[in-house]
């Protein structure tokens, strides 16, 4: 005899439903109760595109006025799958207890170039000059980098420390506790050098004209798109 299905000892019927993940169901419900999750994926990118730095789902989830992340961590697997399955030059990264949308390696050369050929248009000529200086004589003292230079160098190497490209490596006790400066990582990626040793040798800058062939008159290289 089959039991009644108004009979309280009778089983739970059986079906697709049955044993399902109860926080995939919430998950699901959540996301279905906010916004499509193609919208929150395009609202996630937007935020990723113009974040510098990772930015985490809890973070993400507020921003976006949503007071559960598991929408929002669903919306970042959705992401991650479409960059992967389309071949994008994009990837979706777990980093630092967030999230940040970064290049593949594969177009590193290529970025690499770009970024060294901004930062050194960026840099004004006399600029250029004193971190040449401090890259081949550190660690310096500002003093010694003026007397190199024969002018005043205080707001150069204030940009230079601003933009991180030299920082205090050292002090100098025998002269007052002197700032000694020196070149930084940052220095290093932005003009695209893995160590000092591959800076361009002192003697090889400044090679004379072979006899008989006329000095290179130097120009002064404008910004094409100034």
């Amino acid at each position: 005899m089959m039991p009644s299905p108004d009979d309280p000892q009778a089983p739970p019927p059986e079906g697709p439903e049955t044993g399902a993940d109860d926080a995939t169901q919430v998950g699901d419900a959540i996301s279905a109760s906010f916004m499509p999750s193609d919208a929150m994926a395009a609202k996630i990118e937007a935020l990723l595109f113009v974040h510098a730095k990772p930015i985490s789902a809890r973070r993400i989830a507020d921003l976006l006025e949503v007071p559960s992340v598991i929408p929002v961590k669903q919306s970042l697997a959705l992401l991650a799958k479409r960059y992967d399955d389309m071949g994008s030059a994009f990837s979706l990264q777990e980093l630092a207890n967030g999230y940040q949308l970064t290049t593949r390696p594969e177009h590193d050369a290529l970025l690499h170039k770009l970024v060294r050929e901004r930062e050194a248009q960026k840099l004004s000529p006399a600029a250029l000059e004193c971190l040449a200086v401090i890259a081949y004589k550190q660690p310096i003292s500002r003093l010694d980098i003026e007397s190199i230079r024969g002018s005043s160098s205080d707001h150069l190497v204030r940009a230079l420390l601003e933009r991180g490209f030299i920082q205090v490596s050292e002090r100098d006790k025998n002269r007052g506790n002197a700032a000694l400066y020196g070149t930084t990582g940052e220095f290093l990626r932005a003009f695209g050098l893995r160590s000092q040793s591959e800076l361009p040798r002192q003697a090889d800058l400044a090679t004379p004209a072979a006899e008989g062939e006329p000095a290179v008159e130097q120009v002064e290289v404008k910004d094409p798109q100034a």
